[in-house]
């Protein structure tokens, strides 16, 4: 059975080696804190995963169901306010309760706004995500007496992170917050991943390449849009989560149409219809941002030359990058 899909330099399934990798990268990252004691390194490393798992999120719409969502991080957003405001006004040492209620709220919001948007497609479908997502923000940005309007949600309280009644640190000690991170990244990254290469996800791929052969041979294009849709905005309440307890504040810069566009660039330079390369472009364009804002205040004009150029030299992404090695050999 070939184990490729159609988009070029990209393979799915588990190979001896790339399980090799993978684990030793998590278990590099695991020990980095405690190796390198840096608080910096530890929180910039900790931004990556959630900004990986929120791009991961995207690549589920954008990769594998063809589904382009302007402003994804509308809904990382929404997560991150319904948590805050869950330990600032009902029970500020229930950090579970608190990611579950973020998740379900967020998850009930999206709902609907998926069943209006899988009725349309292609370019209707990318417009109406804008359209959604500017009318989050502009509700978070007004509503000063719930969000703190352009303030941000300030105040929020440090909740232990327990499991099972042990302790495991508070979500104010930066190494505490980075471990919970990468294992909560890791779970989301090895689920999402088992869904794709399950029936359902070659459903979505289905979609993607011919919406209308899909629905000819009998498949409910809508219902598996809707689902696709669910399960992307479910991780990226997930990322909302881990968020504010990471940063202990949230603003409606979070959810601007600006930072949107930051993450579409984050599945772009991973390559989509890779998992693991939406955590490599969110590495590469938070290192990229932060590198160059420390010499210049203009640093988005500089860091969209930079990924101008990634795009057109790599246009299949990070994980096109051993195609690109290989062809260059044999040229």
């Amino acid at each position: 059975m070939n184990n490729t899909t159609t988009i070029p330099g990209i393979k799915k399934g588990f190979y001896p080696l790339k399980i090799f990798i993978i684990i030793l990268v998590l278990c590099g990252l695991g020990m980095f804190p405690f190796i390198s004691g840096n608080r910096f390194y530890i929180s910039l490393i900790n931004e990556m995963m959630i900004y990986g798992l929120l791009a991961m999120s995207l690549d589920v719409l954008l990769g594998y169901t063809g589904a382009l969502s302007f402003m994804h991080n509308a809904y990382l957003g929404i997560s991150a306010y319904v948590v805050g405001l869950f330990l600032i006004h009902i029970s500020p040492t229930s950090l579970w309760m608190a990611c579950f209620a973020g998740i379900i709220f967020t998850s009930l919001v999206a709902l609907p706004v998926g069943w209006v948007q899988v009725r349309t497609g292609g370019l209707a479908f990318a417009l109406l995500t804008l359209a959604f997502g500017m009318m989050f923000h502009t509700i978070v940005w007004k509503w000063y007496d719930v969000t703190g309007g352009d303030d941000g949600l300030m105040g929020m309280p440090n909740p232990d992170i327990t499991l099972f009644g042990w302790n495991l640190g508070s979500s104010a000690d930066p190494v505490a917050i980075y471990l919970f991170t990468l294992v909560i990244a890791a779970i989301c990254f090895f689920l999402t991943r088992r869904i794709i290469n399950s029936p359902f996800g070659a459903v979505l791929e289905a979609i993607r390449e011919n919406e209308n052969r899909a629905a000819f041979v009998g498949i409910n294009v809508r219902r598996y849009k809707l689902l696709g849709w669910m399960l992307a905005c479910m991780l990226a309440s997930i990322s909302g989560a881990l968020f504010i307890l990471y940063k202990g504040y949230i603003g409606p810069t979070t959810m601007s149409s600006f930072a949107g566009a930051g993450v579409l660039m984050m599945v772009l330079l991973g390559g989509m219809g890779s998992l693991w390369g939406a955590f490599v472009g969110a590495a590469i364009f938070i290192y990229i941002q932060d590198y160059i804002s420390t010499m210049t205040e203009h640093w988005e004009i500089f860091l969209g030359i930079v990924v101008i150029f990634l795009v057109l030299f790599l246009p299949t992404g990070f994980v096109g990058l051993g195609d690109h090695l290989k062809r260059f050999r044999k040229g």
